[in-house]
């Protein structure tokens, strides 16, 4: 008598609470969260004391700072400690790199102190979360394909998808961060995508940061965030529109049930 042909998995109830997933993910979970809300809650006790660094930096006229080199050095270790950990949001300390050291030293501060915060949160959502996420997205069939379709179909596609995600300005550093790494994308595209796809956004808020005499004069200009939200939106529709190809070809191949398929006989 032949044996039953196995079926694919299927998707976890969508009666499943987030709370049940949580649960499941544990650490995995709560890292990501604090990554999403901690860098912004922060921001605010970073705002309040931006005067207190700046004057650390570059000093004032009664009471020199540290030297030009050694301000550039402690800048950028400071902003990969705190943006690596999540502590920090990076939009200010970008913007402080611009007033405490001009454009053309400022740019590539800020630019190191992410390329140095992003292996850091590399390796710790690595060892904290990876694990634990991949073994969720393979129990979903359908978030298991598009994570594929997007880093795992060529070295070149891969770059260009984790670029843009880099991109906009409003793209969350710590959060993009714990994404890529537990999605499995490998140090190298990783660290090439965050350098050249946050380039431009550094430059932009070195550059605001050059601008001004004062932190009272530091307001994100009115077409940053609106290029921001829509490229953002541009983006994500893209994504959504390579995933649903990718679901869309991995029915057609069989390697996932269509929707209305009757579950297989007993």
């Amino acid at each position: 008598m032949s044996e039953e042909p196995t079926p694919p998995p299927s998707e976890p109830s969508n009666d499943e609470s987030i709370g049940q997933v949580i649960k499941r993910l544990g650490p995995a979970a709560w890292l990501g969260i604090a990554w999403a809300i901690f860098p912004g809650v922060m921001g605010i006790l970073l705002l309040t004391n931006m005067d207190f660094a700046t004057r650390m930096l570059k000093g004032t006229e009664a009471e020199p700072g540290l030297p030009f080199m050694a301000a550039v050095g402690v800048y950028v270790a400071v902003f990969i400690v705190t943006a690596g950990l999540g502590l920090l949001p990076t939009y200010s300390q970008a913007i402080l790199a611009g007033f405490a050291f001009g454009v053309a030293w400022g740019f590539p501060a800020a630019l190191l102190g992410f390329a140095g915060a992003s292996i850091i949160g590399y390796f710790i959502a690595g060892r904290v979360a990876r694990k634990k996420v991949e073994q969720e997205i393979h129990n979903h069939p359908k978030a298991e394909i598009v994570r594929d379709a997007f880093i795992r179909h060529g070295y070149g596609r891969a770059l260009l998808i984790l670029t843009l995600l880099r991109v906009p300005p409003n793209s969350p550093f710590a959060l993009m961060n714990y994404v890529m790494s537990v999605s499995g994308v490998r140090l190298v595209p990783f660290l090439i995508a965050t350098i050249v796809g946050m380039a431009p956004r550094t430059f932009v808020a070195v550059w605001i940061g050059a601008q001004v005499d004062s932190w009272d004069q530091i307001e994100k200009p009115k077409w940053l965030v609106i290029g921001g939200i829509v490229m953002a939106v541009a983006i994500l529709l893209a994504l959504g529109k390579l995933a649903n190809k990718a679901i869309e070809q991995a029915m057609k191949s069989g390697e996932l049930p269509p929707e209305d398929e009757p579950a297989p006989n007993a």
